[in-house]
């Protein structure tokens, strides 16, 4: 991504004096106390550690550590980025990390003028999307729900119910993980991690205004301006303001309240000395959705033919949803060409919906009507802090990470159901359904409805340390620990029944190897272990042990300059200890699984103008003991086969100024519920085309489902869930930079 940046791995090796890798905070193992001992005195030595005689320390800086110079992706119009933050505390070039990764940069997000997470994860390989309304979507990888998303490394807890998957104004790359990541955020799910990186402010960077029109009725509008602060541009600052209203066909059509999405962003850098530099930001996000649960089947559990513009729900159904992020951060790099950084994160959420949803299969045109409603408050805070540090054994360069983390998630939860709020009413009786306040019926104990109150708290702190050993020069080893800390409290706020846990401990393991097969192709393995704390309590009121996973994962990944890159990837994952309930009604640890699979993958640059962005997964899943049915029903929605392509060409000499052309595909196998529910696989197909008038203005038009395909994206159960896909979609944005 630098222009500074090599373009091989022996180029790279060759003129690095601080090799990047990714890891990030672990315990550091007795086992590798020698090695650091050993880089602490290289790194005070006299002797330099750069092994090139002509090498300068900025241009060691710039090569070896992409962090202090990494170029943002909005500052070229590549597909491909050859360095992410994920999996690894400090960048490091993809095919250096031994995990798959995929970095979706800004080019690729402007082209598909998509706006929310669900909506990018949708058209990457690997990942598969439960939808929903936007913003309230699920993203799973491997068969396992990304519960949390990181901001700069920083975690916080992100649900599909809460409408927490956020909006992408402020985000200049997503950076997508499969597969646990142990060594730095070993309490999470076992899918992965999403880490988006936060625009930054440039003195001399451009201003953007953008507003859009689609149909179905839609408008949006962004401003994003940024410049200098300060006479020497030692302060800089940016402000991302955006705004988006769009309609559910099917709500419209009974007069239902448009879905709207809203952020506003902030943020301010300074840079400090020629070697610090420290940076504040804030981002608020809010949905207002009138929510829409999808179709009921008929009481054979076949789904209703295609295409239903049946809106089973109410009018008054109301879903909101806000969310504030503080950041801070710090950086400073050591006279030993180590880097010190910090950051911390705290995010504040709250959510409260009610709404009515089709409560039993179809018989005679004819459902009853559940219904539920929630008031939740989330807060989290993370921080971290942590040491990179090259160090010279022997004859070649190595590096060392050592670091601590902390984490804070507290969720409060009152939530409320009815299963029957009417009987044997047809879709357009339940659109003009009297409004049914569902909490305050559960609260005052009205027969049908069922309340539960919950707080659940997690909190953690690690210790974690990494080691990247080069015995020879193609060859890289890498070992990593964790010690995490943490306890877990359970209250039932309507049963005043409390259950925790103590400070309990866990040590996690991280190894792996690098090699490289030519200058543009490395081989790697992995090995990741990987825990998540539990909420469920047993009846003798103890919080059931987490669960752990474990991955191995090998493959291969190439780069072909800075303009393409690629990646071959084998995996097998095994999670034990899901809670799962006995038949006298108590909950055990004792739900195993297994997956496995392969997956492709492409970026870039193939021919001059031409970019592509596209692969193909593979999964299998084996249920070895069984849990909760709704849990182990989640593989069920996963297809075995799944693929999406992206490509654009920008043609010279037809007009003017240069036309882009794109066209994309996104195709999912069949897949089924746990209920027995079945849907055929699909594809839809996308298509833009954009043209820069001058300097100052582009038009763009993009049409989404470009064959408005009729096929279901989702399933669920014989009242709910069966989500249809959306219909064709055309939007006309027009940017204007200045």
């Amino acid at each position: 991504m630098s222009p500074h940046a090599p373009t091989s791995n022996t180029e790279y090796l060759s003129s690095q004096s601080a090799t990047p890798r990714h890891f990030r905070r672990r315990s550091i193992c007795c086992a590798l106390l020698p090695l650091l001992y050993l880089s602490v005195s290289s790194a005070n030595a006299e002797e330099p550690l750069t092994t090139t005689p002509n090498a300068t320390l900025d241009t060691i800086v710039v090569t070896a550590n992409p962090l202090y110079q990494i170029d943002p992706s909005e500052d070229n119009n590549q597909y491909n980025a050859n360095v992410a933050t994920v999996g690894t505390k400090i960048p490091d070039y993809l095919e250096n990390i031994p995990q798959s990764i995929s970095v979706v940069t800004q080019s690729k997000m402007d082209d598909l003028n998509v706006d929310t997470l669900d909506q990018v994860a949708s058209r990457t390989t690997g990942l598969r999307v439960l939808q929903n309304d936007d913003g309230r979507s699920s993203i799973y990888s491997r068969g396992y729900e990304y519960d949390q998303f990181s901001i700069d490394g920083l975690a916080a807890p992100m649900a599909s119910i809460n409408g927490t998957l956020p909006n992408l104004s402020a985000f200049d790359r997503v950076e997508v993980m499969r597969g646990p990541s142990g060594l730095f955020n070993s309490a999470s799910e076992m899918g992965g991690v999403v880490n988006l990186v936060r625009k930054r402010g440039k003195a001399d960077g451009k201003q953007t205004i953008q507003a859009d029109i689609s149909h179905p009725k839609g408008l949006g509008i962004t401003a994003d301006l940024q410049g200098s602060l300060s006479d020497d541009d030692t302060l800089v600052a940016r402000s991302v303001i955006e705004h988006n209203r769009r309609a559910n066909p099917v709500v419209d059509d009974v007069g239902g309240d448009d879905n709207q999405n809203s952020s506003i962003y902030a943020s301010i850098d300074k840079k400090l000395t020629d070697t610090s530099k420290i940076g504040l930001g804030y981002l608020m996000q809010q949905r207002k959705i009138t929510p829409d649960n999808g179709l009921p089947t008929y009481a054979d559990n076949s789904l209703l033919p295609l295409p239903n513009n049946k809106f089973y729900g109410a009018k008054w159904n109301d879903f909101n949803s806000r969310s504030h992020d503080i950041f801070a951060d710090f950086e400073h790099r050591l006279d030993t060409q180590g880097v010190v950084s910090a950051g911390i994160r705290y995010s504040d959420r709250d959510a409260d919906y009610n709404y009515a949803f089709a409560g039993s299969a179809l018989k005679d045109n004819k459902t009853n009507v559940a219904g539920t409603s929630a008031n939740i408050d989330q807060t989290s805070l993370s921080a971290d802090i942590n040491l990179s540090q090259p160090f010279k054994l022997g004859a070649r360069q190595s590096e060392y990470v050592i670091g601590a983390d902390y984490k804070r998630f507290k969720d409060n939860r009152e939530a409320a159901r009815s299963r029957a709020l009417a009987k044997n009413l047809t879709a357009s009786q339940i659109n003009g359904l009297d409004r049914v306040d569902i909490m305050e019926q559960a609260r005052s104990g009205q027969r049908g409805y069922r309340l539960t109150h919950t707080e659940n708290t997690l909190n953690e702190t690690g210790l974690y340390g990494k080691v990247n050993y080069k015995p020879i020069d193609k060859l890289s080893l890498i070992a990593g620990g964790r010690v995490s800390h943490y306890k877990v409290e359970s209250e039932n706020k309507v049963n005043n029944t409390h259950a925790s846990t103590d400070n309990d401990s866990k040590v996690t393991g991280y190894g792996a190897l690098v090699y490289e097969v030519t200058p543009n192709i490395n081989a790697y393995g992995s090995y990741t272990q990987v825990f998540m704390p539990q909420y469920v309590a047993n009846k003798a009121g103890e919080i059931l042990k987490p669960r752990e996973g474990e991955q191995l994962e090998a493959g291969l990944k190439g780069h072909w300059g800075d303009t393409l890159s690629a990646r071959l990837s084998g995996y097998r994952l095994k999670d034990d200890n899901a809670a799962a309930p006995t038949e006298d009604g108590d909950q055990v640890a004792l739900g195993k699984r297994q997956m496995q699979g392969v997956e492709i993958e492409a970026n870039g640059e193939i021919m001059p103008g031409w970019q592509v962005s596209g692969g193909y997964s593979y999964l299998d899943s084996d249920i070895k003991q069984a849990s909760d049915s709704r849990d182990d029903g989640i593989f069920l929605l996963m297809p075995k086969h799944s693929a999406n392509l992206w490509t654009t060409y920008k043609t010279e000499g037809w007009l003017p100024n240069p036309l882009t052309f794109g066209l994309g595909v996104n195709v999912v196998g069949e897949f089924s519920s746990a209920q027995g529910i079945k849907a055929d696989g699909y594809q839809t197909w996308d298509a833009m085309v954009s043209y820069p008038f001058n300097d100052k203005l582009k038009g763009q038009l993009n049409v989404y489902n470009l064959l408005d395909d009729e096929h279901y994206v989702r399933v669920g159960s014989n009242s709910t869930f069966n989500m249809p896909g959306n219909e064709r979609e055309v939007k006309a944005s027009l940017t204007y930079e200045f």
